[in-house]
């Protein structure tokens, strides 16, 4: 039915039609793989508990695809740690794949985050918590000690007059602070060494 390559140490047991015309696809393990340590990586052969948690693949074609995925909590004996199994294609307590986020993160470099939720059927929030990380991957963290030139200027949030400003990095044009207000106190966080961006 499916290259099962994409679901390492699982294979598929049986798939669903939703009501919505989405797809479950029900995964069960694979018995000749060895779940591995969710803290050391270390192969484990106790498992503690199993727990099945629904998780969102990449859409196949029109279809939204589901998977219902078993969850072992292991009982690991190189480190003494209780963890959830490692598995390759999904983040301990995520709800979304690696192929689904590899997915939005091609689609927010060319589209509105608003346009990319309508095509996906993820929340907005969800794709601009994957856009900041592939963003903090891509850029990593700024370390303003050093800066000697800093650009401000504001810009309106709104038809209106509520303002924000931004504060930037004049050699790198870096955006290193953005906040709500115009004043000298909307700014005064900034000066006091707030968190940038």
């Amino acid at each position: 039915m499916l290259d099962l390559v994409f679901w390492e140490g699982h294979v598929v047991d049986s798939s669903e039609e939703r009501a919505d015309g989405s797809l479950l696809l029900s995964l069960s393990e694979d018995p000749s793989y060895s779940p591995r340590c969710g803290r050391c990586g270390s192969d484990c052969v106790l498992v503690h508990e199993r727990r099945r948690r629904q998780v969102r693949d990449r859409d196949w074609f029109d279809r939204r695809i589901w998977l219902d995925v078993p969850i072992r909590r292991l009982d690991c004996y190189h480190c003494g740690a209780r963890a959830a199994e490692r598995l390759n294609w999904l983040d301990a307590g995520e709800r979304i794949t690696h192929r689904l986020r590899a997915w939005v993160d091609a689609f927010v470099q060319i589209l509105p985050i608003a346009h990319v939720a309508e095509l996906t059927g993820l929340h907005w929030h969800a794709i601009k918590r994957i856009d900041r990380r592939r963003l903090q991957a891509q850029y990593g963290h700024f370390d303003a000690r050093g800066v000697r030139r800093l650009v401000m200027d504001e810009f309106a949030l709104h038809k209106g007059h509520r303002y924000a400003t931004v504060v930037m990095h004049a050699e790198r044009m870096q955006v290193l602070w953005v906040g709500e207000g115009n004043s000298r106190e909307a700014i005064r966080p900034f000066f006091l060494g707030s968190v940038y961006i």
